[in-house]
């Protein structure tokens, strides 16, 4: 990678699949706890990819938006993996998954890549994903019990 700006934008796509993901899995769910709780997450990463993006373009670079061709195929992959039959247990799985591959990535090209400024910009963002992780995983607990 050329430039933290490129490395921003690669984090960014990955806000903007992650977004494309959660509201794959949210139309595949009733109204209920576990939607509402999906929502308010898809709302953290919405406000993660504006803050990005904001930082990028304030800083004389070129937000790149949207999930590109590979978030387009994984937002695919996910419609047809549903086809109307979403079980909650899966989808959280796959929520999960999705989260922890991708902060695993943000993380390592941030240390790799950017500057301490840079990273100082990012960490609330991956602290709100570890949260995430966290919230998926007690919710998955909490539907192993009412098994």
């Amino acid at each position: 990678m050329n430039n933290s700006f490129e490395v921003l934008n690669k984090i960014l796509k990955g806000e903007h699949m992650a977004i494309r993901q959660y509201q794959a899995y949210i139309g595949e769910l009733t109204d209920g706890p576990l939607r509402n709780h999906l929502t308010g997450i898809l709302t953290d990463h919405k406000e993660h990819a504006t803050r990005i993006s904001y930082y990028i373009q304030t800083n004389g670079g070129q937000a790149q938006e949207g999930a590109g061709f590979v978030g387009v195929l994984a937002d695919w992959k996910t419609r047809l993996t549903n086809l109307g039959k979403a079980e909650p247990m899966k989808i959280l799985e796959r929520l999960y998954d999705g989260e922890d591959k991708g902060l695993a990535r943000a993380v390592q090209y941030s240390e790799q890549y950017l500057s301490s400024a840079e990273k100082e910009v990012l960490e609330p963002i991956f602290s709100d994903e570890h949260d995430h992780l966290k919230q998926l995983q007690s919710l998955r607990g909490g539907l192993y019990s009412n098994i």
